[in-house]
């Protein structure tokens, strides 16, 4: 008995850009049913898996990249420490916000930078980044980047929850 087997090419090698990455990825959620997201996406170690991307791309990248799980934001191999203390951290702050009520924000922050301190104390956070992260006006998610100076305004409007004074 005879099996037929449709021959796979192997994609040709290419030079990707993060840019290139993140269109490519863009192309695929659009061309995907609703219930499909870029988390199908994401290997078990964090990294893109481009095998999927190279119709987009024309070839599959030799450079890896890497995506956070909580902010579907895409990092080169150079900065793939990133994603990971990106989902940490916001797992975190989600966490303390849910149960205080308040933004674990840095004293006196004029940048939204999150307050490590507070979440190791709560014990919502076990390590501590080595770099900063700051909380956006965008649905309270977490980035690497500090925030414009005109892009504070949404997430300072959250008000605390102040429990009421008992009489």
């Amino acid at each position: 008995m005879l099996f037929w087997r449709k021959r796979v090419k192997n994609a040709a090698p290419i030079e990707a850009t993060l840019d290139d990455i993140r269109k490519a990825v863009l192309r695929y959620e659009d061309e995907m049913p609703d219930s499909v997201n870029r988390l199908t996406l994401v290997q078990t170690d964090g990294s893109l898996d481009l095998s999927r991307l190279t119709r987009y791309l024309g070839g599959v990248s030799e450079r890896k990249f890497y995506v956070s799980r909580e902010t579907f934001e895409i990092f080169t191999e150079e900065d793939r420490h990133i994603p990971y203390y990106l989902d940490l951290v916001q797992l975190a702050v989600d966490d303390y916000v849910n149960e205080t009520g308040k933004l674990p924000l840095k004293p006196n922050s004029n940048d939204q930078e999150v307050d490590y301190r507070v979440l190791v104390q709560g014990r919502y956070l076990t390590e501590i980044p080595p770099i900063k992260l700051y909380i956006t006006g965008q649905e309270m998610m977490l980035s690497h980047r500090a925030p414009l100076a005109g892009n504070l305004t949404a997430a300072r409007s959250i008000e605390p929850i102040v429990p009421e004074a008992r009489a």
